[in-house]
């Protein structure tokens, strides 16, 4: 008996759609002015730097995709709670930023910081570190002079929007980068 494949609109929709148009991205951006007042942290959890080389022997395969954030440009935090790292976020700026960006997504002002590598591990998930973590940082990063962050993320990634909006970043836009033909084409949405 042969076997027949059944497809969804929306899964038609998005095939039919990436033979037209090739691969896509679509970004949400946030931003967060600062200064930021610093997280009130529950007892036995801290928020400190941390360095690319701090995540040696982690046994987390998310946590260890997270050595390669750091560097030149690059800030890491950490979120400890009784000494066991459980999250992780970093920040890019300047020529590293730019570096990543390759002349694509959100062009960073003077003074700001983007938000990359938001990352908790999976069994300390839904207690509400990510948002602890995303708001003393906020407060972190203003204590060494930026004066904004961003956060892109991708659209339809509901628990990260959550948390930018549970920390009162805001939405800055959205941009869509398509490439028909091998040809990049990037449209930015406002607001």
């Amino acid at each position: 008996m042969a076997t027949v494949n059944v497809y969804s609109p929306r899964s038609l929709l998005k095939e039919a759609l990436h033979l037209g148009l090739g691969d896509y991205q679509y970004w949400k951006v946030f931003y967060i002015d600062l200064p930021q007042p610093a997280a009130e942290l529950p007892e036995g959890i801290r928020v400190e730097p941390i360095t690319p080389e701090d995540l040696d022997g982690v046994v987390d395969e998310g946590l260890l995709q997270r050595r390669e954030f750091g560097g030149e440009g690059a800030q890491g935090f950490g979120l400890f709670r009784d000494d066991e790292l459980v999250a992780v976020q970093w920040y890019w700026w300047g020529a590293r930023y730019e570096a990543e960006r390759q002349g694509r997504s959100w062009r960073l002002p003077e003074g700001a910081a983007k938000s990359t590598g938001l990352y908790t591990l999976p069994q300390h998930r839904g207690q509400g570190y990510a948002a602890l973590l995303k708001r003393q940082t906020a407060y972190l990063m203003s204590q060494r002079g930026f004066t904004r962050l961003y956060s892109r993320i991708w659209h339809s990634h509901k628990s990260s929007i959550r948390v930018s909006e549970k920390t009162g970043w805001r939405v800055a836009g959205s941009y869509i980068e398509i490439c028909p033909f091998s040809r990049r084409i990037q449209l930015r949405l406002p607001v």
